[in-house]
């Protein structure tokens, strides 16, 4: 049992090995037998430059949300003083005093909803951001095994006798692997842009009524999505 145990686990990493091409082989290969492996070496580093891209989106995605929870803040804070305000505006017994912190209160209603509308879209936005990461990651995974596939193609087209100890399977099996991971995450991506469109929409709505009150509990909606 023991030995049948030890023969799975050597095929297993006999089969890990043979979908990787040690790149010191390849210094036998003329450079104009290259040409495939350039290529896929330089969309790789495309692949990795868009990775390195997608990182810094969620970190500044992530800002963003900190700035709206804070705004949610001071929109909640702004929401309790109008409500204290109106309290003591039906204390005087005065109606224009009444109706007048009636309206500003409903100004800090409508702006709070817009508030935490925008917190809401703004965590989307980062589901959306991470969906777009994984799908950058995706795409440098497919990258990696194209060069692989590239550089073993190259190893046997140069005759070399190392490469009939590499599997043809191994390297296009991986490659279809990460392909079918990629279209995957682009699915993932799909799903998660159409839930922030219908968060921003809420959003832009409920900012559009808060700015139809004007005054305070509105500074925060003017900016940018």
């Amino acid at each position: 049992m023991m030995g049948a145990a030890l023969s799975v686990a050597s095929v297993g990493c006999s089969s890990t090995r043979q979908a990787k091409v040690d790149e010191a082989w390849l210094a036998r290969v003329p450079e104009d037998q290259l040409g495939d492996v350039r290529d896929a070496q330089s969309q790789r580093r495309m692949a990795q430059d868009a990775v390195t891209r997608s990182e810094v989106a969620v970190n500044d995605a992530n800002r963003e949300l900190e700035v709206a929870r804070r705004e949610l803040d001071a929109a909640k804070a702004r929401r309790d003083a109008h409500d204290a305000a109106l309290k003591a505006a039906r204390a005087t017994g005065q109606s224009s005093n009444i109706t007048q912190a009636q309206s500003e209160l409903q100004g800090a209603d409508s702006g709070l909803r817009a508030a935490q509308a925008q917190v809401k879209y703004r965590e989307q936005a980062i589901k959306t951001m991470e969906a777009q990461k994984e799908l950058r990651e995706s795409e440098l995974a497919v990258a990696d095994a194209k060069l692989r596939q590239a550089e073993y193609e190259a190893l046997k087209e140069n005759q070399d006798v190392r490469a009939q100890d590499l599997s043809e399977a191994d390297f296009a099996s991986a490659t279809a692997d990460a392909q079918r991971k990629l279209e995957e995450s682009q699915r993932k991506l799909q799903s998660t842009q159409r839930q922030e469109q219908q968060a921003r929409a809420t959003w832009e709505r409920m900012r559009s009524q808060a700015q139809g009150y004007g005054g305070s509990g509105t500074e925060y909606e003017q900016r940018n999505p």
